[in-house]
């Protein structure tokens, strides 16, 4: 049986985040991520996805990385979306 790594972060908050994102229709984050929806119930039960699953998963719904991480405070999604505004767009591709 392979050894657990230490996580440096809550896995039970980063669950919990991800329930939020799927709301009631986890067939559609499935969908939206190119994944398959056992994979989905995982990561709702405390499985860790990998970092590009994430990526596609805060793209789908909106959300930054760090947003599935840590607990905003009230004005931190505001400071975030000015941020984001402000910020120069790079070009892709």
């Amino acid at each position: 049986m392979p050894k657990k790594r230490p996580c440096a972060f809550d896995v039970d908050f980063l669950a919990e985040r991800i329930r939020e994102v799927v709301a009631s229709n986890p067939k559609a984050l499935a969908f939206d991520i190119g994944g398959s929806l056992s994979a989905v119930y995982n990561y709702m039960n405390g499985r860790v996805p990998k970092i590009g699953v994430l990526v596609r998963i805060a793209r789908a719904r909106g959300k930054t990385l760090d947003w599935f991480f840590r607990e905003f405070q009230p004005n931190d999604e505001e400071a975030t979306r000015s941020h984001d505004a402000a910020s120069p767009q790079r070009a892709v591709g």
